[in-house]
């Protein structure tokens, strides 16, 4: 273990995945700390900048690709984390029923067809329309279920934390190392957000700061079930986790539960399918005899 730690490779990999997008994120935490007075009850809105800073930090040292227009389906994230940001944050100032559900049905609608384009030019009409209407529709609803709260996320942020570091580790045991560096990432950011909000500076997540993980996320499970074939049994089961912690945020939420429940029940519901997929990817790669 201590010579893996050795290797050149290994620790460039630890400092761009997961130093690097810690340090910019406790960067941006230390900063709001800073803030007194009215602007504190901003901070929670402003997390979001403080993700999507550390985890593009993350992304500018392994990817290195921001072209526009974007040449591949990675080189996307960016600009469909970003729009996310801006879509709902511009929505939130203007409350109303159907705003923010219908703003999140178009961005999944899009962002579902830009990610699924080169593969939907493969199939048929009818097959095409009907995948990509699955895809989407279950990405509204775990989306819609992850961010139930308008007053404070952390707990679809949590939820969404234990999912992206399940699925660091999934997708390389699935033949996709850069997916796993993007969910490391992610993982990452998430971490140290909610232990700013949660012990440091006490502050809530306001929406977009859930909304933009919960986007990044959505679109690293589709690129790694599309693209790296990622098997079933493992999706299933790392879909499963938000939707478990759906249904247990929704059920905390109606009984008026605090927010530092909700947090801890939501982490602990996607805690076992992520178990679970995990398990599954390692007994299926160890079948296939590994790479």
């Amino acid at each position: 273990m201590l010579g893996l730690f050795q290797s050149a490779f290994v620790r460039t990999l630890i400092e761009r995945v997961l130093l690097l997008p810690a340090v910019v994120t406790a960067i941006y935490g230390f900063s709001l700390r800073r803030l007194t007075g009215a602007a504190v009850d901003r901070r929670g809105a402003l997390w979001a900048a403080g993700l999507l800073a550390g985890f593009f930090g993350g992304y500018a040292v392994t990817y290195r690709d921001f072209s526009f227009p974007p040449r591949t389906v990675l080189s996307w994230l960016p600009l469909l984390a970003v729009g996310a940001a801006v879509v709902i944050g511009a929505v939130g100032r203007h409350p109303g029923k159907f705003r923010v559900p219908g703003a999140r049905a178009l961005i999944v609608a899009a962002s579902t067809y830009i990610l699924l384009r080169p593969v939907l030019q493969q199939e048929p009409g009818s097959v095409a329309c009907m995948s990509w209407l699955g895809a989407a529709a279950l990405w509204f609803l775990l989306w819609s279920g992850l961010a139930l709260s308008r007053e404070d996320q952390r707990a679809g942020g949590v939820a969404v934390f234990v999912v992206a570091a399940g699925l660091a580790l999934v997708a390389p045991l699935s033949g996709s190392i850069e997916i796993a560096q993007f969910s490391a990432s992610l993982a990452t950011v998430l971490a140290v957000g909610l232990v700013f909000s949660l012990f440091l500076a006490r502050t809530r997540w306001n929406p977009p700061t859930a909304d933009v993980a919960i986007l990044i996320l959505g679109a690293l499970m589709v690129d790694l079930r599309f693209y790296a074939d990622a098997p079933w049994t493992v999706m299933a089961w790392l879909v499963a986790a938000p939707a478990v912690a759906c249904l247990v945020i929704g059920w905390m939420h109606r009984r008026s539960s605090s927010r530092d429940e909700q947090v801890i029940g939501a982490g602990l519901a996607a805690l076992l399918p992520v178990a679970v997929a995990l398990w599954k990817a390692l007994r299926i790669y160890h079948q296939g005899g590994g790479y």
